[in-house]
């Protein structure tokens, strides 16, 4: 059979930009049915499992641990909607939807009930119809970015409609019979169609369609909850389309509206209240809030802020937003006209602090959730009137006593650039030959925020420094942060990685003149996988163990393959392969193009057999690589969850940290 001189062309651009490790090719199943390939992972696990089996006590002992530890959780606020009260509680696994006014309370969704026969449930999103009648709920039970979406009558429970196939998790309700939902496209998990849907004459009509295969689309309601926005953007450009709920129906989608053409790096998000537009965009330049009473026409400035809108929130009387500055988040207020009203910092030693849970503009308060390494969870209501709190209420821990740990914000001088660094340990159990668990992540523009959680407590608790790393790639410091650390200047987060690993080897306080030489053991997920990964390859005599969680780690293949989900909208994140100079930047760091004879430090490695977003391939190929590479007598495990994707079951999810952690502790010294 004779190749077109087009397809020719592609199948040797292919050729040119696979990895040569092409022996290990044949653990790629599309299927995920292959019985060689499910054999092999079920042998690794075996292999795992079998290693593991003497630290089952450990783990349960860490999660014992924070069993123990949970207390008092402050009441969550309840969410505003429609007349009702809305909160999930936690009264099983996963608990139950509730609602209530001041007439009645009712179970909207039992969650524990529909996850009960499954070993991987996700309820991704839910919304009630205007009248209160109906929910729509997108749920998944493989693990992939697909979901079903079903439509309940409250009352009795009777699915009125159901949706399979390729779905995101969008639901934003036109009607009390019409809803929109995104349908992603097949094989490549991409959001790309906006679709109206006629819940009682089962008919649809698509309202957009996108083509560009980096863009992806979505749609969510207005503060007025009288306008929907249809929304497509790739990294770095939106476009916006505005309807109003009366003007569109079933038969037609003539109301839908552009609001301003496509420009290249140009974004915009738009808010409706009391019939005036209001936009946040970086049209100028910076992002800042403009406003407008036709928003097709001129758009006038309001806010300008010094630093980078985090995000921000429309009430009545209020424009509330979160700014970033050189990693410092503040919480400030302006009235319509774009008069400060009042300036918070939330941003405390290795702490943080955000608005979440406000769906009601009429509210004189929002509520703020404030949480650090060494500082329990809180919910804060604020009056966004004066700034002044109203009411605090944290989280209460057994057996933990935040006045006995140290939580800091620190920097380390890598190449005059300076990388700040979170970390916390415990006063009395800090010594000279304390370990430290280092995590780092780095890309997407995403600020790995410093958390309370009682896993990090018992590792300080056992006398490990726990620290993140906020590398450029990601978002601490802000989007030039974030810009140099993507695409070609990948290596940049990489390098400023290794660099807190080496400043971290040699932490010691004040008080102690002995020099240290502490164990590094690397915990990265996802793009994180990366990270560590590419770290390890440089200098692997630098850790001492990693655990990588569904790892991105075969970079360039999977970036040479478009037929692999996300690949066409990931580009401008990792680089393009098809530019020379992009794909010798990619194949320098790439973690499994770079594995060579040396001494690999131990390393568990988990991934998910249907995840859509990183392969399982990658993690098993990877894994393969390195015990047929690695000079050191080390374990290599991989665990592979045959029955979850990217994101694991939460009760499983706990288990897995306790054996990762068990795993890391047990190559060191440390208490346990």
């Amino acid at each position: 059979m004779l190749l077109s001189s087009a397809l020719l062309s592609s199948v040797l651009l292919t050729s040119m930009l696979q990895s040569p490790f092409c022996d290990l090719c044949w653990l790629r199943d599309d299927s995920r049915k292959s019985t060689a390939v499910l054999a092999h992972l079920k042998n690794e696990n075996e292999l795992s499992e079998r290693y593991l089996k003497p630290l089952v006590s450990k783990q349960k002992n860490l999660l014992n641990e924070w069993e123990t530890m949970a207390g008092y959780k402050a009441e969550k606020p309840w969410l505003d909607m429609n007349g009702y009260h809305y909160k999930i509680l936690n009264t099983g696994k996963r608990g139950v939807l509730i609602r209530k006014n001041n007439h009645s309370e009712d179970v909207v969704i039992n969650i524990d009930d529909r996850a009960y026969n499954h070993d991987y449930y996700d309820l991704g999103n839910w919304s009630v119809s205007p009248n209160n009648r109906l929910v729509a709920i997108a749920e998944n039970t493989i693990g992939d970015d697909n979901y079903v979406i079903s439509v309940i009558d409250i009352a009795s429970g009777n699915i009125k409609t159901k949706l399979c196939g390729e779905y995101a998790d969008t639901l934003v309700w036109k009607s009390d019979e019409e809803i929109i939902v995104v349908q992603n496209e097949v094989n490549t998990y991409r959001p790309y169609k906006a679709v109206l849907r006629n819940i009682n004459k089962n008919t649809s009509v698509t309202l957009y369609q996108e083509t560009k295969p980096a863009w992806l689309v979505s749609a969510y309601i207005a503060s007025d909850e009288k306008s929907i926005l249809i929304q497509s953007n790739n990294h770095d450009t939106s476009v916006q389309y505005l309807l109003r709920k009366e003007e569109l129906s079933i038969d037609s989608k003539a109301a839908l509206r552009l609001v301003k053409p496509q420009k290249n790096s140009v974004e915009y998000y738009v808010d409706v209240l009391d019939d005036k537009y209001y936009i946040k965009s970086n049209k100028g330049g910076n992002f800042a809030i403009y406003t407008a009473q036709d928003v097709q026409r001129e758009w006038v400035p309001i806010i300008q802020p010094k630093g980078e809108i985090i995000r921000w929130l429309l009430a009545d009387r209020r424009i509330v937003i979160e700014e970033k500055r050189q990693g410092i988040t503040l919480l400030e207020g302006f009235d319509h006209q774009g008069k400060k009203v009042f300036s918070n910092n939330l941003s405390k030693a290795a702490s943080v602090g955000w608005m979440d849970r406000n769906t009601n503009p009429s509210s004189q308060t929002i509520n703020i959730r404030t949480m650090g390494l060494s500082q329990p969870p809180a919910w804060t209501k604020l009056n966004i009137e004066t700034g002044e709190i109203v009411s605090s209420k944290a989280d209460i821990y057994n057996q933990f006593d935040t006045e006995n740990y140290v939580s800091k914000l620190i920097s380390v001088n890598h190449q005059d650039v300076e990388v700040p660094v979170s970390l916390v340990y415990r006063k009395d159990m800090l010594k000279d030959n304390s370990p430290v668990f280092l995590y780092g992540y780095g890309a997407y523009g995403v600020t790995m925020r410093p958390y309370f959680m009682p896993q990090i407590i018992s590792l300080v608790d056992r006398g490990a420094v726990y620290v993140i790393a906020h590398v450029r790639g990601g978002g601490f410091k802000g989007d030039d942060w974030y810009q140099a650390g993507k695409g070609v200047n990948r290596r940049n987060s990489i390098q400023d990685f290794i660099a807190v690993a080496q400043a971290m080897k040699q932490f010691r306080i004040a008080s102690s003149a002995q020099k240290v030489d502490r164990d590094i053991l690397a915990l990265g997920s996802s793009a994180g996988g990366t990270l560590v990964a590419a770290a390890i390859n440089q200098f692997p005599e630098l850790f001492k163990g990693a655990v990588l969680q569904v790892p991105f780690v075969d970079v360039l293949n999977s970036m040479s393959d478009e037929s692999i989900p996300l690949t066409g909208q990931q580009y401008a994140e990792w680089g393009n392969p098809h530019k020379s100079e992009e794909r010798d930047v990619m194949r320098a760091y790439s973690p499994f193009d770079n594995i060579s004879a040396q001494n690999y430090p131990a390393m568990l490695v988990r991934s998910g057999l249907f995840d859509s977003r990183v392969p399982y391939w990658e993690a098993a190929k990877y894994i393969a690589r390195i015990k047929e590479s690695s000079t050191a007598n080390n374990p290599y495990l991989l665990v592979t969850d045959l029955l979850s994707g990217h994101n694991t079951d939460s009760n499983k999810a706990l288990r897995q940290q306790a054996m990762d952690y068990a795993f890391l502790l047990n190559l060191t010294n440390t208490n346990q």
